[in-house]
């Protein structure tokens, strides 16, 4: 039976997860993932934690959650046969986008801290590391593509992709080590940086 068939039905699912989710990254900014538990997150959301445990497994899973449906959506994004910008652009827009997200009501303060306790854990932080590879792989795919799409260029556009994912993750460590951080200015100063380094390359 298709989840089509109950759009209702699913459209309240989503909306359940996406508040444990947020839910879940308040508490854990708040007071740090090992003291969060999960009937924390639950009461939070305003749910019991039975309904929490329908949508996931463990902490771990729920702490990742929102990196990994980002993730996809960076997925289709980039992967969408219409797409006719070159991989700077689109990963400029891309995050950008995101920054405003989380410095539109405080700043940035609270995804400061929520980074640092997320890091905290190395259960989570080691399930970060894959999420950070799935990047890099379709970054890689679209700079081969910018660069011409042959054999030759495989290893420099890896290159490109760790090299901007490496510059991105290296702006939010300032961020969370900074209080006076620009993390608007510095995300884009970054991918600038990146871009002068191989935007001789670009074919398109």
């Amino acid at each position: 039976m298709s989840n089509t068939q109950f759009p209702l039905r699913e459209k309240r699912k989503a909306a359940t997860r996406t508040s444990l989710i947020r839910s879940a990254q308040s508490l854990f900014a708040e007071q740090g993932y090992d003291e969060t538990t999960l009937e924390a997150v639950a009461e939070h959301a305003g749910l019991h934690v039975q309904t929490l445990y329908r949508h996931f497994a463990s902490k771990q899973e729920l702490a990742t959650a929102g990196d990994q449906e980002q993730l996809e959506r960076f997925r289709r994004a980039i992967s969408d046969p219409g797409r006719d910008d070159h991989t700077f652009d689109f990963w400029r827009s891309w995050v950008s986008n995101a920054v405003n997200r989380v410095t539109q009501e405080d700043g940035g303060r609270q995804y400061r801290d929520f980074l640092i306790q997320r890091w905290s854990s190395a259960l989570v932080s080691s399930q970060l590391i894959w999420i950070g590879q799935e990047y890099e792989d379709l970054l890689a795919a679209s700079f081969t593509k910018d660069f011409g799409g042959t054999a030759d260029n495989l290893e420099v556009a890896r290159l490109a992709a760790i090299t901007l994912w490496g510059a991105n993750a290296r702006v939010q460590r300032l961020h969370a080590n900074q209080k006076n951080y620009d993390l608007a200015e510095q995300t884009v100063a970054a991918v600038d940086t990146v871009q002068k380094l191989f935007g001789h390359l670009l074919k398109t």
